[in-house]
Order: structure tokens, then sequence, then C-alpha cells
């Protein structure tokens, strides 16, 4: 069982105050790993961020934002800067850069909480899910050992490791400055689906449906279209009638996203929403040909319309009269 992001991101509450020389930024983030059951010794934030970059993901606060719509708790915080005169010979060429600072997003108020040099101590700090220009947070990272709850685990798990501030290949690498920290944009593509999928998907923009079940019932929604993966179990039931839209289509499944939420659905529930198109003007009807009058019904009136006339007569001679 993963560690789970939010206790790691409420562990360090216990170490406030407590001096910089005890533990510096990679020792506190080490020791609340420790506390939650995740033990393990890098030596160094540098070495933190390319782990992340390894088994994880990385990119900027925006980034993170687009990719998983927060940035959860328990993510870890990097300062990440051009390479300079201190940093270690091992990290001077491989084209990332320098990261000299490290520490968690707390699971309290969206803050920082970290062990500051520059304050002597572990403590907190202001972070809103913002790259902090000028020397601040610019860098998110996530690892793939810990539990930060079904939305990040799905993406992370569906679209790859890996983000936006990828390595990348030796190519492209080649002709970058010392110092630099150019991004790798981040493809979302279909590794790790069921082969059904990827050979029956495609890439498409967005369209409108609305899910549709021929009995009224609920609609399975899932973590992945693939039955041996962990994720096949049913995350949530959606009412048919519901408005959702497609991200990926497929001949049997489909991505969707309904409201904030994002899964798999078979495709054979998905019915195109015409609700912007607006209707055809309906034809007029041509009125009815009159039905032609029988003997019968032409007597009737006749003897109505005789009735009529005398009274009209009676009621002009009463007026006359008076």
């Amino acid at each position: 069982m993963k560690p789970s992001a939010i206790d790691f991101s409420l562990a360090g509450d216990k170490y406030l105050g407590r001096s910089y020389e005890e533990m510096d930024c990679q020792a506190f983030v080490e020791k609340c790993m420790a506390d939650v059951g995740y033990r393990r010794d890098l030596g160094g934030s540098n070495s933190w961020y390319r782990e992340c970059m390894k088994n994880g993901w990385t990119g900027t606060p925006e980034e993170c934002m687009k990719q998983f719509r927060s940035v959860p708790k328990g993510a870890l915080l990097f300062i990440l800067e051009p390479v300079g005169p201190k940093t270690l010979a091992k990290f001077r060429n491989d084209g990332i850069g320098d990261v000299t600072h490290m520490g968690i997003v707390t699971g309290r108020n969206d803050g920082a909480i970290h062990s500051s040099s520059s304050r002597g101590c572990v403590a907190t700090s202001k972070f809103k899910g913002k790259t902090i220009p000028s020397g601040g947070w610019n860098r998110i990272g996530l690892l793939s050992v810990f539990d930060y709850g079904n939305t990040v685990n799905w993406v992370m798990e569906h679209i790859g490791l890996g983000g936006t501030s990828v390595q990348g290949t030796a190519e492209q690498r080649d002709g970058r400055n010392e110092g630099t920290v150019p991004p790798v944009p981040c493809t979302a593509g279909t590794e790790g689906l069921s082969p059904s999928f990827q050979a029956n998907s495609k890439e498409e923009p967005t369209m409108n449906v609305i899910i549709h079940s021929e009995n009224g019932g609920p609609v399975k929604l899932r973590q992945s279209s693939d039955p041996k993966r962990s994720g096949y179990s049913i995350w949530e039931e959606i009412p048919s009638g519901t408005k959702a839209e497609v991200l990926q289509s497929g001949a049997e499944w489909s991505r969707i996203r309904v409201g904030s939420r994002t899964g798999w659905m078979m495709s054979r529930f998905l019915v195109a929403d015409d609700g912007d198109v607006p209707a055809e003007p309906e034809l007029a009807e041509e009125p009815a040909e009159p039905e032609p009058v029988n003997d019968e019904a032409q007597a009737l009136l006749s003897e109505i319309y005789r009735i009529l006339r005398d009274l009209c007569e009676k009621i002009e001679n009463v007026v006359g009269v008076g």
C-alpha cells in the first residue's frame, strides 16, 4: 500500500522550530517520508528532483494545475536555478539546472513547510499554487510511490510519468546553454492503455455528449479501460442524461470529463449533445379541406336559420311597440 501524500504533508508539523543544523532541507523531507513509511536517502535536493523526473512527474506549479487540476498536498516543492559555481559537477552537464532548495506542500492552507537556512529552522512559508519568481518555489515534484488521490494517481498512471521539465534525449539536450532550464513538452498519449483502445482511439477536440442508457439507469465511469489494470474497478456511477465531454474517442471505450472528474466509459453509452444546434423551423400545416355538408346537416342549418330569423322579427316588433 502506498504512503498517503496527505499524511506526508502533515508529518512535518511536529518538527516546526527544529534547527537547520539538526536537519537541512533534504534531511527534513526524508525524515517526513520515513514517518509515513518511505525511507530513502538520496543525498540532496538535486538528486530528489531528478528522482521525481525518473519515477514521477515534474513541472511548474502552473503546469501541475493544468495537468492535475490542483497542486496536491504532499507534493515536493523545489527551487530550480541555472547552473552556477556551487553546482556539483555531476549535475552540471545534464541540461536540467541546479536545484538549490526543497520543501513540501503542506496539508494546511496550501502553504509550504521546509527547513530554511535563512530562518535557521523548520518553518512554513506562503505558497498558493503559483510560481514564486526571483528565487522562490518554481517547480513541483510528484513521486509515484505516494498516493495522491484518485485524480492525480489516474493521470500519472495513464498519461505517463515524467512532466514538462523532463531531461529529454541527448539530441534534445544538444545546443543547450549551460544553466538554462528549457521545458520539453509533455505528450499525453495512450501509454499503458489497453491494446484494443490503442488500436481504435484517436486524439480529437473535445465533443459534447450526453450519457444515455436504454433502461435509464446509471452508467459506470472507470479509471481504466483495461480489465487487467487496477483502475478498472468502478470509480463512480453517472446518472443517465448527464452531460459530458469526450477527450479521446474509441470504438469500445472513450475517455470523458464529467464536471471535474475524468475517466473511461463505454462509447455505446455516449450520444452527441445537439443542444447547441438551432432546431429546424417547423413547417406550417396546410389547412384541412372542409368536409362536404350532407342533406341532414343542411336541413338542420336551415331550421336554425329560420328560428333565428323569427326571433329577430319578434324583437324588432317589441322594440317598435315600446
